[in-house]
């Protein structure tokens, strides 16, 4: 079934993009912005659902505004240190918006394009380009595949079986892309499977962040105050045809105290607590436990992680500012700064089970960074590793 080009929904307050790139509020900054993606024991200790990581797969990978970089592992403290690697693909990047890979250890990107001359797509750069990238800095993708259904795909996950989801906060949908559609370029491809119109007093309303857990399909609504959780029995079969008129089967919605606002990001440990970053103001990360998360409700999260002021030589550098992308790797929660000064805050175990305005395990902010309003994170291979 072919997919409407006609974008429905569109949030009043939608994600918008700019040059290289977003212009950040002090609040409801939804910036072309944020890939989180859930990885197989995929947080704490993930890389993408349905992908088995090597033990050398816990390099921290960044969608960095216009270009993506690698960081290598998470020691402690606080860096100001140039990345490992740098993929700059300048004829077919717009502005980057999210990493995941895939079984084979390829790179896909998640690009917003630029709102005029590159238009948002999903390229996919092979382990073999990313070992070679000293060599050939500017690689073009293996597969580009571009659609008219596309508005802004911001995040993406694998499932089990090597379909991709992908959210698209603008055109608010959930597409699905299968292994056989992702092995080929296309600069329109027909999407047959699309989750759209849910139905009822609930709807998509930027929908952003997106994971799936145990079959069930989660997705971030980033312009309001909402989580949705689906069923797996009620997806549909990939490849029947576009759903409409779905109904959330779980609905988790902001406590009164600010536990989601503005959800950007979603992931789940390998204790099944579910992790969302709030773009908006308290700009936390917060974590809902198992049973939290079941039925529909207002509940306060079992642990909140609140924005620090770390000093940085003579500066103070806030650690969560308007925190976007977040991902696990050997239990650290590593988690986007996607405003001024920008940087990777990570936390771990312990942290993440005491919450509060904590100073990060980990650290990456400065002018050597290169940091120049990254989007999303994900662990993937450590490139040229010694």
């Amino acid at each position: 079934m072919y997919v409407t080009t006609t974008v429905e929904n569109v949030p009043a307050t939608a994600p918008r993009i700019s040059g290289a790139r977003r212009a950040h509020k002090s609040s409801f900054s939804y910036l072309v912005t944020g890939i989180r993606t859930l990885v197989a024991a995929s947080a704490i200790a993930f890389a993408s659902a349905g992908t088995a990581l090597a033990v050398s797969n816990h390099a921290l990978w960044v969608a960095n505004g216009t270009d993506v970089v690698e960081f290598g592992n998470l020691p402690d403290g606080t860096h100001n240190e140039k990345p490992k690697l740098e993929l700059n693909s300048a004829a077919t990047f717009g502005a980057p918006q999210g990493v995941v890979f895939d079984a084979k250890n390829d790179l896909w990107v998640i690009d917003g394009g630029n709102g005029s001359t590159i238009l948002p797509s999903l390229q996919e750069f092979t382990e073999a380009q990313l070992k070679d990238l000293k060599k050939v800095p500017l690689p073009m993708p293996t597969v580009q595949i571009k659609s008219a259904g596309f508005a802004l795909p911001q995040q993406a996950v694998f499932d089990a079986t090597g379909n991709m989801w992908i959210s698209d906060s603008v055109a608010n949908r959930v597409w699905v892309i299968t292994p056989a559609e992702l092995a080929v370029s296309t600069n329109n491809l027909n999407f047959t499977t699309t989750i759209k119109d849910i139905s009822g007093p609930f709807q998509f309303n930027g929908a952003l962040g997106i994971a799936l857990h145990d079959g069930n399909l989660w997705v971030a609504n980033v312009n309001g105050t909402t989580i949705f959780e689906f069923n797996a029995n009620h997806l549909p079969a990939i490849g029947v045809g576009t759903i409409a008129n779905l109904m959330p089967d779980v609905v988790l919605s902001d406590d009164g105290q600010g536990s989601i606002q503005g959800p950007w990001a979603l992931v789940f440990d390998t204790a099944g607590d579910l992790w969302s970053s709030n773009a908006n103001s308290p700009f936390t990360l917060v974590k809902f436990g198992p049973t939290q998360i079941t039925t529909t409700g207002d509940p306060t999260p079992e642990t909140t992680i609140s924005p620090f002021e770390v000093k940085v030589k003579k500066t103070f550098d806030e650690s969560l500012a308007a925190p976007n992308g977040i991902a696990f790797v050997k239990g650290e929660l590593a988690a986007i700064s996607a405003n001024s000064p920008f940087g990777v805050a990570s936390y771990d175990r312990r942290q993440q089970m005491t919450g509060g305005s904590i100073k990060p395990d980990s650290f990456f902010v400065g002018a050597k960074t290169t940091l120049n309003m990254p989007a999303g994170d994900n662990f993937g291979p450590d490139i040229n590793r010694k």
